[in-house]
């Protein structure tokens, strides 16, 4: 990870807890469902059960994709 990556993921995770004691939950909810998604697809699109739920094929493409746009 990176340094920019880092400083992305701790900006996010302090305005998700700025939010949330500050009383704004509509805007904590949504983003901590933001970081708890992307903390988790990585993992979950590698993963025998992604396959088994959405197809090999499918997955073999989502994976071919996502090497190709980064």
């Amino acid at each position: 990870m990176n340094n920019v990556t880092r400083i992305n993921w701790s900006v996010l995770v302090y305005l998700t807890i700025w939010c949330w004691v500050d009383g704004f939950t509509t805007t904590a909810f949504g983003l901590t469902v933001l970081i708890l998604t992307e903390a988790l697809w990585k993992p979950f699109v590698n993963s025998r059960l992604a396959a088994k739920l959405f197809g090999s094929d499918t997955m073999d493409l989502l994976n071919k994709k996502g090497t190709t746009c980064q």
